[in-house]
């Protein structure tokens, strides 16, 4: 899955890594022929790569990022209140998770080719920016919780 790179940081060791638009951190090297990213030890490089499309199999693998949190969440829905929009395609904003939460029943989660019957013991977490809605096929019971960095809620 192909995310933005909104900067350049090292860590703890002096290894580079990104940080991308949906809050992953990506190491990157420079081992050629492996690996070849000459940019790294390059600072004007470095700064024209971001905003560039590079790939992210933490989001592939729906993995929360680290630091993420619980800044709002809908009110509790039924098959009987939920809003239409939610039956229909939707995404969320750059850099917001959202995490499922049924309590009761099951719903269908649909994204592209991707559905998923999500009932109460399914942790089921919402990609930031893909395209995705919800089919309901009896009683359910459920909440979206949305989350992003805390770094960015200061």
């Amino acid at each position: 899955m192909q995310r933005t790179i909104l900067q350049f940081e090292q860590d703890e060791d002096g290894e580079w890594r990104v940080i991308l638009d949906c809050g992953h951190k990506r190491h990157l090297r420079h081992e050629p022929p492996r690996e070849s990213r000459p940019e790294l030890s390059d600072p004007l490089a470095r700064r024209a790569a971001v905003g560039k499309a590079i790939e992210c199999g933490r989001c592939r693998q729906r993995l929360l990022p680290d630091g993420m949190v619980v800044y709002k969440s809908t009110p509790e829905f039924s098959d009987e209140t939920v809003p239409a929009g939610l039956l229909k395609d939707h995404s969320l904003k750059t850099g917001v998770w959202g995490h499922l939460v049924v309590l009761e029943g099951s719903l269908r989660f649909c994204e592209g080719d991707l559905r998923v019957e999500v009932g109460p013991e399914t942790l089921w977490y919402i990609l930031p920016e893909v395209i995705h809605n919800v089919e309901l096929s009896g009683p359910v019971r459920f909440r979206v919780d949305f989350l992003r960095s805390e770094a960015s809620m200061k």
